[in-house]
């Protein structure tokens, strides 16, 4: 049975060139406006196995809004981006719109066909777990830091515990030091982030599955290889597209990164993240570095809207507290964070989470409330915590 395609476009040079770089499938131009007319003809059509957006600089924004309805009302549907160049800026909206893959003329003239295949098979997984969109949630510091990882791991596990069995949760660790996520699991990784990000177009269920990294408590993770030297090149829409098609195997996704990342990856994971937490201390050398970086990406005009601080390590009366610290890096307070010093060295020595070797130590109960602060609604979260909306954590979730 030939795959049967519909191509929202407003030049048919699109329509050809498809037709042209994979026959075996059957093409359709749709030129059409508003949503509710491509779900009619969808509709009317019976079979329509995937849809192609065009997106260009001029019409980018419509597009989105186009994607992310049709997905609303039809969310099984495979969708895919289409254009003549590779403007990473289009490229990232469409993919946060919820393509799984995005087409450039010229350039994917000999791999249409062949990348086609691919974007059916990566949604036939996703169509099964009734899932099309996993959510992204960033753990972040202004400086390359253990606690990064740390805190990654055990932010990915308590949202695995919130979704419950059968809803696979992803942690990608691209922080420094190299490979700290496998090694606080007591993980043999074989397979990187370095490697799905070389493996980003073919990236599907089976490849997660035969070549994830898993802990014995089902967390699937990805980070970089511990014998890393220095800090290896990362391509930001590599990355970027990665996520856009893991988001479709994975219920929920944890990223670990730093700011001593190339500015542009910062921004990506920022921008393809629901949210994000800014990770820092009390201590006046971690809050200055996390000043001068939240600075530099204001200057840069970042997303930020989503970021919220949690405070690492807290003690009362010992520095800068919470309320001081917000007002410094201008970000609302999202968490603090106690634990035993020795607890924590101990999970990190065992290869073990504080969940099983600790799980009265207090870090334990912050990391569960600060999932449940992240998944929730923005009302929900606004509601848990008394706010209002007027109030610094109201503030995050506007």
């Amino acid at each position: 049975m030939r795959t049967q395609a519909l191509v929202v476009a407003d030049d048919p040079v699109y329509l050809s060139w498809l037709q042209n770089a994979a026959p075996g499938a059957e093409f359709s131009l749709a030129r059409v406006t508003e949503v509710d007319d491509l779900i009619d003809r969808i509709l009317a059509t019976g079979r329509v196995d995937v849809v192609f957006f065009e997106f260009g600089a001029g019409n980018a924004a419509s597009r989105v809004r186009m994607v992310e309805r049709l997905l609303e009302r039809i969310p099984d549907m495979a969708v895919a981006g289409v254009g003549q160049d590779g403007d990473s800026a289009t490229m990232l909206s469409a993919m946060r719109a919820g393509a799984r893959d995005f087409f450039i003329v010229q350039r994917d003239d000999a791999n249409v066909a062949a990348l086609l295949g691919r974007l059916l098979r990566r949604t036939a997984p996703t169509q099964s777990a009734g899932r099309r969109h996993g959510k992204v949630f960033g753990v972040m510091a202004a400086l390359p830091d253990e606690t990064l990882a740390f805190l990654g791991i055990h932010l990915a596990l308590a949202c695995a515990e919130r979704l419950g069995k059968g809803e696979r949760v992803l942690l990608v660790d691209v922080a420094v030091p190299a490979g700290a996520a496998s090694i606080f699991l007591n993980l043999n990784q074989t397979y990187g982030v370095l490697d799905a990000i070389n493996d980003g177009s073919r990236c599907d269920a089976t490849l997660v599955d035969t070549a994830f990294s898993r802990h014995a408590g089902g967390l699937y993770v990805l980070s970089l290889p511990e014998d890393c030297q220095g800090r290896p090149h990362v391509d930001s829409d590599e990355v970027v597209q990665l996520l856009g098609v893991l988001r479709g195997l994975f219920a929920c996704i944890v990223v670990c990164f730093d700011g001593h990342l190339p500015a542009d990856v910062v921004r990506g994971l920022l921008s393809v993240a629901d949210r994000t937490a800014f990770l820092t201390d009390q201590s006046i050398l971690r809050s200055r570095h996390s000043k001068y970086l939240l600075r530099a990406l204001r200057l840069d005009e970042c997303p930020l809207e989503g970021v919220g601080l949690v405070i690492d390590q807290y003690r009362k009366r010992v520095g800068l507290e919470p309320q001081n610290l917000a007002e410094l890096l201008e970000l609302p307070v999202l968490s603090t964070l106690s634990t035993q010093t020795a607890n924590r060295i101990q999970s990190m020595n065992q290869g073990e989470p504080m969940f099983s070797c600790a799980p009265k130590d207090e870090y334990c109960n912050g990391v569960r409330q600060l999932a449940a602060r992240l998944m929730s609604p923005p009302d929900a979260a606004q509601a848990a915590t008394g706010d209002s909306g007027g109030g610094l954590l109201g503030r995050l979730f506007r």
